[in-house]
């Protein structure tokens, strides 16, 4: 077992790019946080068989209606513009936690790289940063409880 920090720009593509080697990603514990961002734990299977656990702290296109400045019904307006529009993405807001199992798995995430889904994703998680310090602390103190809950 290791532990490995991946910079990922797209987390939908990074599973996506797993799952073409024939493994399975299974969803695990998921929450939405007070700041806007979302963190999910991530198992990634062969059979039955863990190959790797994946802790994601990431924002999705819903953050848009938070940097609106939208209050009461233009913000939930805003909101149902947004799951409307069809954008569908998840950008990780920090650096991936990986625990992983299985050396050939190690091999993949280490010469990932990828770019930002949509046009302004360096601005959001930019955006995201200056106003969340502390942010990076997020997926270290979630690390033993979501390990416990798989």
């Amino acid at each position: 077992m290791r532990i490995i920090s991946i910079e990922v720009k797209d987390l939908d593509k990074l599973l996506e790019k797993i799952k073409a080697t024939g493994l399975d990603i299974e969803y695990g514990p998921h929450a939405v946080l007070l700041d806007h961002s979302e963190v999910a734990g991530i198992r990634v299977k062969a059979g039955d068989t863990d190959k790797a656990i994946i802790i994601a702290h990431y924002i999705t296109p819903y953050y848009r209606a938070e940097l609106s400045g939208k209050t009461n019904d233009e913000y939930l307006e805003e909101l149902l513009k947004i799951k409307h529009s069809g954008e569908n993405w998840r950008i990780p807001v920090d650096t991936l936690i990986v625990i992983v199992f299985d050396d050939e798995l190690v091999k993949l995430l280490e010469k990932y790289s990828d770019e930002y889904p949509v046009p302004d994703g360096a601005r959001l998680v930019e955006e995201y940063r200056s106003r969340n310090p502390g942010y990076e602390n997020i997926p270290r103190s979630l690390l033993a409880r979501m390990i416990d809950s798989f």
